[in-house]
């Protein structure tokens, strides 16, 4: 079974030579980029609620990483026009599309790791 699916599911990409694989671990960023997108599946968050969420992880690495996912079209900047200035997160379709990966990783490393 596992020939069957290294036969139809290629690692690399035969005229790129680009791994799809690899190319998504990027995305997800760095130490800190699976959980600021696994605080945002339960819905949209304030940099501040985001920042209380993300115990040890400055101001500057999260709102790098933030800018990063909104580049890549995974979250969505939302600028809510109040008095505070407040500017609201959320997942875009294509970031929700990774909740049920990063679902899968957990089980992985809760059975595995």
């Amino acid at each position: 079974m596992k020939d069957a699916i290294a036969t139809t599911r290629p690692w690399a990409d035969p005229v790129t030579g680009q791994c799809p694989v690899a190319d998504t671990l990027r995305v997800l960023g760095g130490k800190h980029g699976a959980k600021i997108l696994h605080c945002l599946t339960t819905g949209e968050r304030h940099f501040l609620e985001l920042q209380r969420e993300m115990d040890g992880v400055s101001r500057k690495v999260l709102r790098a990483q933030l800018k990063e996912f909104e580049e890549s079209g995974l979250v969505a900047r939302t600028p809510k026009g109040d008095a505070r200035q407040r500017v609201g997160y959320a997942l875009t379709r294509k970031g929700s599309a990774l909740g049920d990966i990063l679902g899968q990783l957990y089980d992985w490393q809760q059975t595995f790791g």
